[in-house]
């Protein structure tokens, strides 16, 4: 009791100090709303001396919102001005956006009155696709710093502003000074997810491997943009988010799997352990952390069976997490943890209730082997949806009405692809080379997911837009919210007791039943997947939507196919690329280069690492953009493969053949080459 005042107290004076600006007003009524509650739980003298400590707290909690208010950096007062020269650090993993990546850079110089001088802040800086700069490159970049802008729905400068960037640099003159100026720890699990994600690109097609990289690394970058669009209509973006309620269902989905199995304790500390190499693998930033910790406690609270002692630990760990740093009251990411994490807690014990009340109404299903899991998963996702559901109107403005639907039937597939995915990467990594037949362990639940993403996205009205929506509805929201809860808790529902002899034969017929609709599944997903290969002995061209490029797939009636050009972006060759290809055979006989034009060579580097290329052809125009430098050293790749392909296969021709690799790396360069 003691311990949750004292928690309370400091989040109510954080909350008042985070909606007024600290103002000393609303810590005075945060004090009186945290003595009324007190006397309310516990009426009782010595709750006197309780409350004189909560309110210490909470003015204490008001003072330190207050002093670590972000200030903006040096750096910004090149804003809006001349061109400014830099030096910094690239402080995190670049993205890939369409035909442009996107870089965080950490200031440590900047060049005036003739000479370099220290200097600090952030720079959000958009450059070419090529070349790439890696976490910790040193930089030297010349251009203009502009003020990010604020949007009519989206206050973009704010949101960048508490993130350390005060600045934005588009298309920079770039010089590379140095490497490995970053943390040692951090780049090497860099390393090791972009080994994994390269792995996982070889087995699976897009959009496949960019959701499961997604699910799997949080990378959702390289998520085709449609496909985007189609999982923030249905309410399902944050299957691919690095977030707290991402974390918490990891882990609920992954009790929920295994409960059934052997128990709901064991499976709480497996899920425990997955939550902690979760967070491990995607790189244990501030925002992983603070959902770990929170889908952590969680998974304690399910151990130890009381869920009383959930909430205290909750409520001190959000007390500990916003003392460190106040700001992250303003992280979505918190915020969704935190709302998630409660709605578990909370909610799912009734929703469970109420569910196994419905089953407990006929014996076939009560004691159909998957109910149980069944029944975890429905209660856990439908509960973390609704505390949520507030906070994802305010930040997106928009609310999904298929999101309840739509998330029962995708999120199960979640651990599914995060799992054959996780098995598909590392064995590629393994086995390079020899991994291709995990595809058909890690497509199905992947194109599972994007089916029923797209399916839902479909449905007239998935989502509507939602503007006015501010904190006082979520308080009142939430109030309604708890109220309906403890209403339901004082009542237990009653369950029925059907008949045994009745139902019992019929529970007897559920489990054969449920195996041969596995089957008749399956069975059809294959003579789909047959029926959609193009006919054989038929000449197909298709010419491939890359935005504004080029890129045309030409299949010959033997089987051959021959790709030229790639468009603008390797996001957008290897998405059409997947649509039009089987997920089971990632070959290309031959990639063409016409001529090296960036909406021509930009998206054929990503083909030639991605897919199994024979050969490769380039025109005789030699280019001087790191785009075609790339391209050069990607071919030079393929040209090796095949070398080594033809040293190791024996020849069988009496007449000596002259081998592609024979000839000088002079000849092989610039001018056509196969």
């Amino acid at each position: 009791m003691i311990l949750a005042v004292l928690a309370l107290a400091w989040l109510l004076g954080i909350a008042a100090a985070s909606f007024t600006g600290a103002d000393p007003a609303a810590a005075l009524a945060a004090g009186g709303l945290l003595a009324v509650l007190s006397f309310a739980l516990r009426p009782r003298l010595g709750t006197i001396a309780l409350i004189a400590a909560g309110s210490v707290l909470v003015f204490a909690a008001d003072w330190r919102y207050e002093s670590t208010s972000p200030e903006p950096s040096p750096v910004a007062r090149f804003n809006d001005g001349a061109a400014v020269r830099l030096r910094g650090v690239v402080s995190d993993e670049p993205e890939e956006q369409g035909t442009a990546r996107q870089y965080r850079l950490s200031v440590r110089e900047s060049f005036r009155e003739g000479s370099w001088h220290p200097d600090s802040g952030g720079v959000l800086m958009r450059a070419s696709p090529f070349p790439v700069y890696e976490y910790g490159d040193l930089l030297e970049i010349r251009g203009d710093l502009e003020t990010p802008p604020v949007f009519e729905d989206f206050d973009y400068r704010d949101y960048l502003f508490r993130q350390g960037m005060d600045s934005i640099a588009t298309y920079p003159e770039i010089l590379v000074l140095d490497h490995g100026h970053g943390s040692p720890i951090r780049a090497g699990l860099i390393d090791v997810r972009s080994a994994l994600t390269d792995s996982l690109s070889g087995v699976l097609p897009d959009p496949e491997a960019a959701l499961a990289s997604g699910i799997l690394f949080g990378t959702r970058s390289d998520i085709p943009e449609d496909l985007n669009e189609d999982m923030q209509a249905t309410g399902t973006s944050h299957l691919v988010a690095v977030s707290g309620q991402n974390v918490v269902l990891l882990a609920a989905l992954l009790m929920g799997s295994l409960a059934w199995i052997i128990g709901r304790r064991p499976a709480a500390w497996i899920a425990l352990g997955g939550v902690i190499g979760y967070a491990a693998l995607v790189g244990a930033q501030p925002s992983v952390v603070r959902a770990a910790i929170m889908g952590g406690l969680y998974v304690v609270a399910i151990a130890i069976g009381r869920r009383n002692t959930a909430l205290v630990a909750i409520a001190f760990a959000a007390a500990v997490m916003t003392a460190a740093s106040p700001q992250i009251v303003h992280d979505v990411s918190f915020q969704l943890s935190f709302a998630a994490t409660l709605g578990l807690v909370l909610l799912t014990p009734l929703l469970a209730e109420f569910f196994e009340g419905l089953a407990s109404r006929s014996r076939a299903v009560a004691e159909f082997p998957l109910t149980r899991m069944l029944n975890d998963v429905a209660t856990m996702t439908l509960a973390a949806i609704a505390f949520t559901l507030p906070v994802l109107a305010i930040s997106f403005h928009r609310v999904s009405l298929a999101a309840p639907v739509a998330n029962l039937f995708a999120v199960p597939a979640f651990v599914a692809v995060a799992a054959t995915s996780g098995v598909a990467a590392v064995a590629g990594l393994v086995l390079p080379g020899g991994a291709g037949y995990l595809s058909w362990l890690a497509w199905p639940p992947a194109a599972y997911l994007i089916a029923v993403v797209q399916l839902f996205a479909d449905v007239p009205v998935a989502s509507v837009e939602l503007r006015g929506v501010h904190v006082e509805h979520a308080i009142a929201y939430y109030a309604l919210l708890g109220a309906a809860i403890w209403w339901c808790s004082r009542r237990p529902l009653q369950r029925l007791e059907p008949p045994t002899a009745v139902a019992a034969p019929h529970a007897r017929r559920l489990v054969p039943a449920g195996a041969l609709a596995v089957v008749l599944l399956l069975s059809s997903a294959l003579l789909w997947l047959a029926a959609s290969r193009p006919e054989n002995g038929r000449l197909t061209v298709a010419f491939l939507d890359v935005g504004q490029g080029d890129a045309i797939l030409i299949e010959g009636p033997e089987g051959h196919r021959i790709l030229v050009d790639g468009g603008p972006s390797g996001e957008a060759i290897t998405a059409a690329l997947g649509r039009q290809l089987p997920f089971y055979d990632r070959r290309l006989d031959l990639v063409a280069l016409t001529h090296p034009q960036q909406d021509h060579i930009g998206g054929l580097p990503a083909v030639l690492e991605e897919y199994s290329v024979g050969r490769v052809l380039s025109g005789p125009v030699v280019g001087e953009t790191a785009a075609y430098q790339a391209w050069s050293q990607a071919s030079t790749v393929v040209i090796f493969r095949r070398c080594q392909r033809s040293a190791a296969r024996p020849s069988t021709s009496e007449v000596a053949r002259p081998s592609p690799c024979s000839a000088p790396a002079s000849e092989m360069l610039p001018g056509p080459r196969i």
